[in-house]
């Protein structure tokens, strides 16, 4: 193989995978706002966490709220 030919290659291969970029930022965006929403959603809905029962209610609220947007805790 010719260094031209393994050059291509290595051009296509780039382009193939930055290809995929916008896409994973965009989702990276979607989950990052969820998990701020559902972040202030709970801290809202259990504010004292000095009882340990507020802080398990707080990790079910979040939870939930992520499960609600469609993604994993």
């Amino acid at each position: 193989m010719g260094i031209a030919s393994k050059s291509a290659i290595a051009a296509l291969a780039g382009l193939f995978i930055a290809s995929f970029a916008p896409q994973a930022s965009a989702q990276d965006a979607v989950r990052d706002a969820a998990i701020h929403k559902c972040i202030l959603e709970a801290q809202t809905r259990h504010p004292d966490v000095s009882n340990p029962s507020n802080q398990r209610n707080r990790t079910d609220a979040y939870k939930s709220c992520m499960a609600a947007a469609g993604l994993a805790p």
